[in-house]
């Protein structure tokens, strides 16, 4: 870089950077070369764990199978081919069955207040009925005496 103006080198001394020495480029090429080590280091440890996880993964799926299959078979050895003892047993998963709930919730609000009616209604009917049988008295309300 140069000078820019005259009377700027005097105060402000410009001086080119000197070139990299060849100590300091080592340096910085042993510097790159350990950090690229120590990430395919990492990379190899990484791929290796995932490795272990996933045969662990692997080896918890087939643990699972074998024991419902395990299940399954001695269920079919004690009561045949006979289906589930659930009377009813919905096709499908957790899903389908939310749906079923949410639809019976849904009709026993929309049917409580026929209930809530019907039931007043017929207290109504009794308590009508009640007082049409047992309330009639032939002394009540007393007669006026007779003056």
């Amino acid at each position: 870089m140069g000078k820019l103006d005259v009377g700027v080198g005097d105060e402000f001394p410009v001086d080119e950077p000197a070139p990299p020495s060849p100590e300091d480029t080592e340096a910085v090429n042993a510097a790159r070369e350990e950090w690229r080590r120590q990430k395919e280091e990492w990379h190899r440890r990484k791929q290796a764990w995932r490795e272990e996880r996933d045969a662990w993964k692997q080896d918890m799926r087939m643990r699972g199978q074998a024991f419902k299959a395990d299940i399954r078979h001695s269920f079919h050895e004690r009561f045949g081919d006979q289906p589930y003892a659930r009377v009813f047993r919905m096709r499908g998963g957790f899903g389908s069955r939310l749906l079923v709930a949410l639809a019976l919730v849904a009709l026993t609000i929309a049917l409580l207040p026929f209930l809530f009616m019907f039931g007043f209604l017929i207290l109504a009917a009794v308590l009508f009925f009640v007082a049409v049988t047992r309330g009639h008295r032939s002394d009540y309300p007393p007669p006026r005496p007779n003056t």
